[in-house]
């Protein structure tokens, strides 16, 4: 069964080589949109496996990087491969813990339509503020604090008919999608925080966090207790996710309901 990437990118450089070296494992086919203005599409044009990839300056009519412009990239991916299958939604900031592939199948059959992927939310802790070889790491070595948090699909299901609303954004599902998820949460892990420098770079966490600051204030500001007001617990990682591991995720209602317990809100 064919599994197609759908990526976007923006200012990713210092992590996107990882997040596409986990990525070839998976796809053999992944097409790229990029809003960068660093060297995050050098790095992914360095990728074979990258089939398509345009950047956001080039659209017509023109478009910055938000949900609704992944239409130029179903538009394409249903013009290069057959209309079946399943489409995985990559960014470059995350890199998945349960295989995709496998997920999709999953998901084919129990005829699902969609997948709602667990993001777990890493960021740079209080407690990691005072060492001075921090940055030197790499940065799944750095960022080993994390809160499980939100919900949102990553995967549907490829079939005619389905679009997006140019102009949508905070949803990531195209239009024409069937109501049956998948009754499961794989999970993935998202670097919110990662150093100073992708702070700066960032368009929506610089936003959020740290506007109007210096670069010598945001070294003191990208460290914090938690990186989400509406979550509520963080652990650190040390080789296991627990329960949430592909191999130890209880039955869904119990997934469900720990879900609930992590979140004061849900989206």
């Amino acid at each position: 069964m064919q599994n197609i990437g759908l990526m976007m990118t923006h200012n990713e450089e210092d992590i996107i080589e990882t997040v596409m070296t986990q990525n070839k494992k998976y796809f053999d086919h992944i097409l790229v949109l990029d809003g960068s203005t660093d060297k995050t599409p050098d790095i992914i044009q360095s990728f074979d496996n990258v089939s398509y990839f345009i950047k956001d300056q080039d659209l017509y009519p023109q478009r910055k990087v938000k949900d609704g412009i992944r239409q130029f990239l179903l538009e394409k991916a249903q013009e290069m491969f057959p209309q079946e299958g399943w489409f995985t939604l990559l960014h470059g900031d995350e890199i998945m813990i349960d295989d995709p592939n496998l997920i999709a199948q999953k998901a084919e059959d129990a005829n699902a339509e969609k997948v709602n992927w667990h993001s777990l939310d890493f960021f740079l802790h209080e407690s990691q503020k005072d060492d001075p070889d921090l940055m030197k790491k790499e940065v799944q070595e750095r960022c080993i604090y994390y809160m499980p948090g939100t919900l949102e699909i990553r995967q549907f299901k490829n079939k005619p008919g389905i679009f997006y609303n140019i102009n949508q954004h905070n949803n990531v599902l195209p239009q024409g999608i069937g109501y049956k998820p998948l009754l499961d949460f794989p999970i993935l892990k998202h670097y919110v925080v990662r150093s100073p420098d992708q702070i700066l770079k960032s368009r929506t966490t610089k936003d959020r966090m740290v506007a109007g600051h210096s670069a010598m204030s945001i070294s003191d500001t990208i460290f914090s207790d938690k990186v989400f007001d509406h979550l509520t617990q963080v652990r650190k990682y040390e080789g296991d996710f627990g329960e949430f591991e592909p191999s130890k995720r209880p039955h869904f209602f119990f997934q469900w309901v720990k879900f609930g317990q992590f979140s004061k809100r849900r989206r």
